[in-house]
């Protein structure tokens, strides 16, 4: 009886901890995300998505922190406004703004040979967003 109840503690352990939120950046989604952002965003929003990467400079403007979205939206993660922006469904409050419309120019890095057509695979698109969640401080 005692190593019965000792197995069904350790179980609900595990599983309790595949609940948490901490579990988020190791699943493969989210590491399959890191490759894509590494590949389109990294250059303009920093390697780590604070908004400070090498070709930042040359922009004109500041990258915004991408680490803090959560923060600034009261603890929510704006999924879908995330995804709307970066598939230029929102109407930018710069129009110059150096931010490409990823529904146009597609995942070029990640398909430099024109894979899936200069499309954004809504696969690695999830991933994308899934990753982006999980740097959120």
């Amino acid at each position: 009886m005692r190593h019965r109840l000792t197995a069904i503690a350790g179980l609900s352990c595990v599983l309790l901890s595949a609940c948490t939120e901490g579990q988020i950046g190791h699943s493969d989604a989210v590491r399959a995300g890191q490759r894509i952002y590494a590949k389109e965003c990294a250059a303009c929003h920093g390697a780590h998505g604070e908004g400070a990467g090498s070709a930042a400079l040359a922009l004109g403007t500041i990258p915004p922190d991408l680490t803090g979205l959560k923060q600034r939206n009261d603890g929510y993660f704006p999924r879908e406004f995330v995804r709307r922006f970066i598939m230029g469904r929102l109407e930018k409050d710069d129009p110059a703004s150096p931010m490409p419309d990823f529904s146009t120019v597609g995942l070029r890095h990640v398909y430099p040979d024109g894979g899936a057509d200069g499309e954004v695979l809504e696969t690695d698109f999830a991933n994308l967003l899934d990753y982006l969640e999980a740097i959120q401080e």
